[in-house]
């Protein structure tokens, strides 16, 4: 057993580390103070389990197997991080079941698969179906179980 462990912690210290795992780990240790150490009422505890996770996460990626020269290529990261300023931006203007539903389908849409059905009207109901069951969780989450204010627009 200790064997293993000292093994498997070899295995660990003599893998390259990517710089984007250390800034996710920094940026969730942070999440984790500020919720725990500068907030210290109830009113945290979404926050809490939010950042907890996070850390949880991130932590995970530490004992990540995979290739050592693999990379990301950001070209298709890039509509997705288009997509993600638009939400931002709208929020306001749209208030956020709207933003949220728009930018949920959007996304769906452009990063779907190529080998769905070639039944395109029957797999945009679909998507649509998915995306207004996606929305009504999210009221029914921050609405009506964490009763979370959320920016108000249209709707």
């Amino acid at each position: 057993m200790a064997s293993t462990l000292v093994e498997n912690l070899n295995r660990i210290m003599n893998k390259p580390f990517k710089i984007s795992t250390v800034l996710i780990t920094l940026f969730s240790a942070f999440l984790v103070y500020a919720s725990f150490v500068l907030g210290n009422n109830e009113d945290y505890l979404f926050p809490r389990l939010i950042s907890g996770t996070i850390a949880v996460l991130s932590l995970m990626l530490w004992f990540e197997k995979g290739e050592a020269d693999k990379s990301t290529n950001f070209k298709d990261l890039m509509p997705g991080i288009a997509i993600a300023t638009a939400f931002i931006l709208s929020l306001k203007i749209l208030g956020f079941y709207l933003a949220s539903m728009i930018v949920f389908f959007t996304l769906v849409m452009y990063y779907s698969k190529p080998t769905e059905p070639k039944d395109f009207w029957r797999v945009i109901l679909i998507k649509l179906g998915v995306t207004i069951v996606f929305s009504l969780t999210l009221y029914a989450l921050f609405t009506l179980l964490l009763k979370v204010r959320t920016p108000e627009g249209l709707f």
